[in-house]
């Protein structure tokens, strides 16, 4: 075989490792099954677009600083109906009182910053009947808005901690969400103590799309 044929099949083989390096990179920057199932989980309860699909939540808040302050615990409700109508409500034992209608632009927030929870780079896995993952506070707090009267964007984290996630999926729905932010003692960039301990946060739905989600499996 003459030498110059021999260029066309070299080129081929480069190619062709350089597709089969291309393929093996796809399929590792892929997300997995446990990943795609969260995240079109909490594209289907909040809807696509973002606030097309009602819902209503329990939304549990439990700080625990770990000092003489003890445990904190709250309980609200939230009742959402597109297109912009979000309802808050206090709950404290069987009474419940309405403390918030959200306008439009804060219900946009509100929606943004509950889609954005179970994004990022780091991957779900299951575990049991749910899905968990830990990522930094600081890739949290880069990701996840942080409202203000102005202002609906995510801030940097001023302290180092963790937060352990686990969601819950029935029917292909988001049913559950479970944060655990713990931050160790440590001091601050001017050297003051930071304020340390671990605190929970629960969203917990109760219907989608005016389905109890009890009924879900």
């Amino acid at each position: 075989m003459p030498h110059r044929n021999l260029i066309p099949l070299v080129l081929l083989a480069v190619l062709g490792l350089g597709s089969l390096a291309f393929a093996v990179l796809g399929a590792s920057s892929a997300p997995s099954g446990a990943t795609l199932a969260v995240q079109n989980g909490s594209a289907r309860t909040f809807g696509t677009p973002t606030g097309s699909t009602s819902f209503s939540m329990d939304l549990v808040n439990t700080i625990s600083s770990g000092g003489s302050n003890g445990t904190i615990s709250q309980v609200r409700q939230v009742d959402y109906k597109p297109p912009a109508r979000m309802t808050v409500y206090q709950e404290t034992g069987s009474s419940s009182k309405l403390i918030a209608v959200l306008n439009p632009s804060a219900v946009a927030c509100t929606l943004s910053t509950y889609t954005s929870i179970v994004g990022g780079s780091t991957p779900w896995t299951p575990n049991g009947s749910a899905f968990v993952r830990t990522e930094t506070l600081a890739a949290y707090d880069a990701r996840v808005p942080a409202p203000t009267s102005t202002t609906c964007v995510p801030g940097a984290s001023t302290v180092q901690g963790t937060v352990k996630e686990r969601a819950a999926v029935r029917g292909d729905y988001l049913v559950g969400l479970r944060l655990t932010v713990v931050v160790p003692p440590q001091k601050m960039q001017n050297g003051q103590a930071a304020t340390s301990g671990v605190e929970n946060q629960a969203l917990v739905f109760l219907q989608i799309n005016g389905t109890r989600t009890t009924t879900l499996k």
